[in-house]
């Protein structure tokens, strides 16, 4: 289904809302009515998004891992054409390649949310997050299932080389910008608020909740533009 004309002007033209996208939604507007209705402070819901930041973390080193190893092989090689030993050589170097940016993604964004985890959770900043509540870890779960179904619906269009790894490498840094940026003016709104005598979160929950939500769909739409449905080949 193709987004209205009005809706064109803040998401990129062409895009089609698929079930993936609708799941994401769902997943974000459950999570917003479960932070109102439950008075989460801003930590909770910044840590349920820190959560889905580490999904997405997950299935991202599974998608290096499922790289293609001779398209990845054929993106070396094209500067070796005719040269055996250095195409065995490249085979070899693929295989592991992929292995290797896997392993250095998972450190490297791993350390990135070791320091967003202190500041969410054990800096107190933000509030507390109640790990008792069924309802938060129901919305982790929620996210967990719209990235599993998100990767086995697009699963087709996954299998690429060196110009693939590069973009999985690189995407999930921008879906958590969100959460670095609501981190940063989030702590100064909470001072400015504080030095009033306002004790309350809530402008960050809303602050972090707008960004977040607008962030999935633009970061979706852009890791998922031009490929064609489960079935249905691309024109």
């Amino acid at each position: 289904m193709k987004i209205p004309p009005a809706l064109s002007r803040i998401v990129p033209g062409g895009f089609e809302v698929t079930p993936p996208v609708i799941t994401l939604l769902c997943s974000n507007i459950i999570t917003i009515v479960l932070a109102v209705a439950g008075n989460w402070d801003a930590a909770t819901v910044l840590f349920i998004y820190w959560a889905q930041s580490i999904i997405i973390g997950i299935f991202t080193v599974i998608s290096l891992i499922r790289a293609d190893t001779a398209a990845l092989t054929a993106d070396i090689s094209q500067s070796a054409e005719g040269n055996v030993s250095v195409g065995m050589m490249n085979r070899y170097f693929a295989r592991y390649y992929k292995y290797f940016i896997a392993g250095f993604f998972t450190f490297h964004y791993g350390l990135f949310h070791v320091v967003y985890y202190e500041f969410i959770v054990d800096s107190g900043f933000f509030g507390v997050v109640d790990f008792s509540s069924p309802e938060v870890w129901a919305s982790c779960g929620l996210f967990f299932v719209n990235h599993l179904y998100s990767s086995l619906y697009y699963r087709h269009d996954e299998r690429k080389g060196g110009g693939y790894i590069a973009e999985e490498f690189t995407y999930p840094y921008s879906r958590i910008f969100p959460m670095h940026l609501t981190i940063i003016f989030g702590a100064i709104i909470v001072s400015v608020l504080s030095a009033a005598g306002i004790e309350s979160t809530l402008p960050v929950v809303v602050l972090f909740l707008v960004l977040k939500v607008y962030a999935d769909l633009m970061m979706h739409i852009k890791k998922h533009a031009g490929k064609s449905p489960p079935g249905i080949p691309e024109a």
